[in-house]
């Protein structure tokens, strides 16, 4: 049975003037899951997220978030429901850690706050100081704190550990996970491919507006182009992979082999266990080789 969808986009399309930022995009992310939104400045990441969260309007095309239409009249009863993580945190530079916690605590009815110690707690955040003050990772777990503080259905974050040192970064990974498991759906975008990696179930790249690719992201890694070397006790015949479509031969010697194998190696293996192998080295492809893999293609 198909989980509802939390974010439905259908044509969406977005003008700023003469200059289109969106292109037809459609996308739907599913009640529980994380999705992993990829492309480099500009390719218009951050317009969608606006447009999802009701701080722009599309010039065309159909948007719905958590069943409703979002706009600048809603947008505050659908914030009571969303945690939002922008690029850039404004804070009121006057105000400490803990009494922006609390200002917008109150604005969301928070009533769990010990749950919000919690998060102070784990993130090791000093919620003493001044915002303005802070570091750009302390920032970071402030944002993080505002995000999920009000436990949102739906939660949308823009470089999520952007500033944080490895070990935040991992924290920070591990509330997301626990979070999920609790039923929020995350919306994430961020240039870490090493963090995507870690959290995401389903990928979309955006390239100039359009959405070129999305996949679970294990399909997308396995039909990737993977690396492979080969060393056999005695020489292989020139012409052994030559009728395999899938394989490009990187070097080849008399006993030794490189190739690259986009999707399945069922073939390759099938060729292999011909002759008697001495050694196989396997590289399998990163997240960031798909996504350079799509983005420099065609």
């Amino acid at each position: 049975m198909k989980l509802s969808s939390v974010i439905k986009i259908e044509n969406l399309t977005k003008y700023y003037g003469k200059v289109k930022a969106l292109s037809s995009l459609n996308l739907d992310v599913d009640e529980g899951e994380i999705y992993a939104f990829i492309g480099p400045n500009g390719a218009g990441k951050s317009t969608t997220i606006r447009i999802l969260l009701g701080m722009l309007n599309p010039t065309e095309g159909f948007v719905e978030v958590l069943g409703e239409i979002p706009s600048q009249k809603n947008i505050v009863h659908l914030f009571d429901n969303i945690g939002y993580l922008p690029g850039e945190l404004a804070t009121y530079e006057k105000l400490t850690g803990r009494e922006t916690i609390k200002f917008f605590g109150n604005l969301k009815h928070v009533s769990d706050w010990s749950y919000i110690e919690s998060l102070i707690e784990r993130l090791d955040f000093d919620s003493t100081r001044k915002t303005k003050d802070l570091s750009k990772g302390n920032k970071q777990k402030l944002g993080l704190i505002l995000a999920l503080m009000n436990k949102p259905k739906l939660l949308v974050l823009d470089e999520p550990t952007s500033g944080l040192d490895p070990l935040m970064q991992q924290t920070s990974i591990d509330l997301l996970k626990e979070i999920q498991q609790n039923g929020t759906t995350i919306f994430l975008s961020s240039h870490i491919f090493s963090e995507i990696d870690k959290v995401a179930e389903t990928v979309g790249f955006i390239k100039e507006g359009e959405l070129i690719v999305e996949d679970e992201l294990d399909t997308l890694k396995a039909n990737a182009v993977k690396s492979l070397s080969i060393e056999f006790k005695h020489p292989i015949p020139e012409d052994l992979f030559k009728d395999s479509t899938n394989i490009q031969i990187v070097e080849s010697k008399d006993t030794s082999v490189t190739i690259n194998v986009t999707g399945p190696v069922d073939d390759v293996i099938k060729k292999i266990s011909q002759f008697e192998v001495v050694d196989l080295l396997s590289e399998e492809a990163s997240l960031e080789d798909v996504f350079m893999n799509y983005y420099g293609s065609n």
